[in-house]
């Protein structure tokens, strides 16, 4: 099973509907590390980001927003080259400007780096699109969609794609079919990328 020609990691999408979303709207497919929401749907909060306890795996309430949060967070993390499992040692956003700061001298503040992660998710979204990517291929395979585990703590439950879909695309600035917005592309700088 795959999503875009990138086969699943070890995280089964109906166990943690933040995953099935990340999977479906991953510019490279079924990676966990894109969203990296799962620890966010289990043990970790966030509450520089608006979450100030874990988000319930199984929920919809809010689901595109965390997505999207997460993927520009873990954007700016590549470009740092940092690990993500500092997360799991008390790393945040915080901590991240600090570093920031340190090394550049620059003075960033939380707003302006999750622009530049959402710019960057944005940047490889363009890139797809001009490849031939839309929503049709932000999907998951009919059985994740379908088919019940039918054991295990996640043994009941099947991610509503179609609904978490809607709210992240709004949160996006997408239109429909999961293109940018031009003036989400306005907003980010990225108007000399589009068609």
């Amino acid at each position: 099973m795959h999503v875009k020609g990138l086969e699943f990691s070890g995280h089964d999408p109906r166990a943690f509907n933040g995953v099935a979303l990340g999977y479906a709207t991953s510019a490279r497919g079924a990676c966990h590390l894109s969203a990296l929401t799962h620890p966010f749907e289990r043990i970790l909060s966030f509450p520089e980001l608006g979450f100030s306890e874990p988000h319930d795996r199984f929920g919809l309430e809010r689901k595109g927003e965390l997505t999207a949060k997460l993927q520009n967070l873990m954007g700016v993390f590549d470009s740092f080259k940092i690990c993500k499992f500092v997360l799991f040692g008390g790393a945040s956003v915080t901590h991240l400007l600090h570093w920031l700061r340190c090394v550049t001298g620059r003075d960033y503040d939380l707003a302006k780096l999750m622009t530049s992660g959402e710019r960057i998710f944005n940047a490889k979204r363009l890139y797809n699109i001009k490849c031939g990517i839309s929503r049709k291929d932000d999907t998951l395979p009919k059985r994740i969609l379908t088919h019940r585990r039918g054991e295990g703590s996640a043994a009941e439950n099947l991610p509503n794609l179609e609904a978490m879909l809607e709210e992240y695309y709004t949160i996006r600035g997408w239109d429909e079919n999961g293109i940018p917005k031009r003036e989400t592309l306005e907003r980010l700088g990225l108007s000399s990328l589009r068609r």
